[in-house]
């Protein structure tokens, strides 16, 4: 069952009056993500990467965020435009880009005196890399020529590639063994890595031919699968039965650059955007509406139908100020780092009530 539910109809979008930072840092930021935390329980949000873009001052940074003040730590120069960045630990990392006469993933190391550093690449066989994903050990890109290639940081050669017949956006690993593409004709393609040498998509998630920019599996209920589109739209599949979208969000007036899922909050969704807003969809409010799984869990009120007729709440974060886009963004123990075209690096609380 497809529902349409038009934002400037039935959410509300507020402002929020949590703390916020921002720190100009001289270049266009193509990709921003917390450090991830170590096991140890006292470990807090406090560092993430860029990745700039640009003619000119491209870097990988590292900085130190707190919604009071944003320091730089470390800076290493680019050759070429970051296009990608996924943590396969809280000490190692991989970027993409967009160097034709290069085409590599370089892995990076964050170091125990609060550095980075470059330790190896990874060829790959995309001119230009449009993302970068990791799971534990392995670390995948896609990119425009339409190639999915999964590697070991450690092996020169990937342990899975798959090609596509188009330009492939973005992706993300599902489950253990699985990685969904997004590509420009609108569909979501489920690769199982474990077949190796064939290239067939194990399944298919299609609507209308509008470009996928961005996909996110919930935390807690992996079934649950979000994508953004080039028109500004979101959609909520659930691939136990993904025939057709469980629905459509006009969420912003153009392209949704990147979507997530918070971690803690496993039903509040994010989204980033050309047009300049950051926003949280507050789903962790509605999360009585489902009732129960058969197991006694609660059902996410992103697969019911009642979600409809519901006023979500849904602020944007770095209020109405802003209009140049928001590329990249991440979310960690409720606060949240962003930026994009405006060079700005933006420390702020999430938002909830």
């Amino acid at each position: 069952m497809l529902y349409i539910i038009p934002l400037t109809l039935n959410c509300r979008n507020r402002i929020p009056t949590g703390n916020m930072a921002t720190k100009f840092v001289g270049e266009n930021l193509s990709c921003v993500k917390w450090v991830p935390l170590s096991n140890s329980v006292l470990d807090r949000a406090s560092l993430c990467v860029t990745v700039g873009k640009g003619s000119r001052n491209r870097s990988v940074s590292l900085w130190e965020c707190s919604t009071e003040k944003i320091k730089l730590l470390a800076k290493q120069p680019l050759q070429n435009n970051g296009s990608g960045l996924a943590f396969l630990s809280h000490k190692t990392f991989a970027t993409g880009g967009d160097d034709a006469d290069n085409q590599m993933l370089q892995v990076w190391a964050v170091t125990s005196d609060r550095n980075i550093e470059q330790t190896s690449t990874l060829k790959t066989s995309n001119k230009l890399t449009t993302h970068v994903t990791a799971s534990e050990k392995l670390v995948a890109s896609v990119g425009e020529e339409g190639f999915l290639q999964v590697h070991i940081p450690s092996q020169a050669r990937p342990v899975y590639a798959a090609k596509c017949e188009m330009c492939l956006n973005t992706a993300t690993f599902y489950l253990s063994h699985s990685v969904l593409v997004g590509t420009s004709a609108g569909q979501v393609h489920c690769f199982d890595t474990r077949q190796s040498g064939d290239s067939t998509p194990a399944s298919t998630m299609s609507s209308e031919l509008v470009s996928i920019l961005g996909i996110a599996v919930h935390t807690t209920q992996p079934f649950i699968v979000a994508n953004s589109r080039s028109d500004g739209s979101l959609l909520i599949w659930d691939m136990r039965n993904n025939r057709y979208p469980l629905a459509t969000f006009a969420g912003h007036a153009s392209a949704i650059w990147e979507v997530q899922f918070e971690k803690e909050k496993s039903d509040n969704l994010y989204t980033c955007s050309e047009d300049g807003q950051l926003l949280m969809w507050n789903g962790a409010a509605l999360s009585g509406v489902g009732g129960l799984l058969g197991g006694g869990g609660k059902v996410s009120p992103w697969l019911t139908p009642e979600i409809s007729h519901q006023k979500m709440d849904v602020f944007n974060l770095l209020g109405s100020d802003n209009k140049l886009s928001i590329n990249s963004f991440d979310v960690l123990q409720g606060k949240v780092v962003c930026g994009g075209a405006r060079q700005t690096l933006f420390c702020t609380d999430s938002c909830d009530e």
